[in-house]
């Protein structure tokens, strides 16, 4: 679920600015304010990691795919009551932030649209579901943040399908 780093990858590669010569016209003023919530969302969900109420959730998962190891995917042990209050926690404020972000991706452009639907109707509910699994001990720390991975790769997926 973690539509972030690819949703930067494209809006930094995308030009802020108008043209030389041309002016922002309120359509591309409010595309450009987006754009800064979006980063600004981004860094904002970034910085969840690093916060010391969620500490007992992310000594077991990863704050992006690219820290996920093998002994997190691997992982048998079953959620804790520490690790459920700082679930609940960072899910509650991870939650917010990240509609908000889906919201201002909506606006910027067609392909943004897309990508923001996609979120709502395929990888939040994934993501909720797969939370709840773990909340409620249905699934080990390693079957979630495999899971967490694989919707994540959707995204990413996604995300560049509706950018071509």
């Amino acid at each position: 679920m973690r539509t972030i780093g690819i949703i930067l990858i494209i809006l930094l590669n995308a030009c802020a600015l108008p043209p030389e010569g041309r002016t922002l016209t309120s359509k591309s003023t409010n595309k450009q304010t987006s754009q800064n919530t979006v980063v600004d969302l981004s860094y904002k969900i970034k910085g969840l990691c690093g916060q010391p109420e969620y500490t007992a959730y992310f000594a077991r998962t990863f704050c992006t795919p690219s820290d996920i190891d093998l002994a997190m995917m691997s992982d048998k042990t079953k959620i804790n009551p520490q690790q459920k209050i700082a679930l609940n926690a960072w899910s509650l404020t991870y939650d917010r932030l990240a509609t908000e972000l889906n919201e201002a991706l909506f606006l910027i452009s067609p392909a943004n649209k897309q990508m923001a639907e996609y979120n709502k109707t395929v990888a939040f509910p994934a993501a909720e579901k797969n939370r709840m699994d773990l909340y409620r001990g249905n699934i080990s720390w390693g079957v979630y943040n495999r899971n967490r991975k694989k919707i994540y790769d959707g995204i990413a997926t996604e995300a560049e399908r509706f950018a071509k």
